[in-house]
């Protein structure tokens, strides 16, 4: 398992994200993120005619969007606008999909984790269980 990717290391990034995300917050600083936008949350779903996303996106957390963040124990959520028709959505940031914070042009905290975006089969697939009762529906339907 590479380093990257151990779960110790996704605590340690949700950690020191939340920890960094707090002291803006309480110092009264605006800052900027870059997350993972496959984990991301849209509400409502942003239509691709207003903006297609590349696998990284670079979010403001400022004005509106800064008025309107709450920092959760593993995410943060705020609200913000797209493209011409400002196209208003609430994000849910799971706080592991941030991989840079930044402060003006500066980063001030990096992260080299990529999280996984959760297939709910797998989920389902990886309990012993579910998959023998899915092998036994299967043999019933012969």
């Amino acid at each position: 398992m590479k380093l990257f990717e151990k779960d110790s290391y996704k605590n340690l990034v949700i950690k020191n994200n939340y920890n960094t995300i707090e002291f803006l917050f309480k110092e009264g600083i605006e800052f900027s993120i870059v997350a993972y936008v496959d984990v991301i949350d849209f509400n409502p779903t942003i239509p691709t005619s207003v903006i297609k996303f590349e696998k990284q996106a670079l979010f403001a957390i400022a004005g509106y969007s800064y008025e309107s963040a709450v920092l959760e124990e593993k995410k943060l959520i705020f609200e913000a606008g797209f493209g011409a028709q400002n196209f208003g959505s609430v994000l849910t940031v799971p706080l592991e999909a941030i991989s840079q914070i930044i402060v003006d042009k500066d980063i001030i905290n990096i992260s080299y984790y990529e999280p996984k975006k959760i297939n709910s089969m797998d989920i389902l697939l990886s309990n012993p269980e579910n998959l023998k009762l899915i092998n036994k529906k299967k043999r019933n339907k012969k």
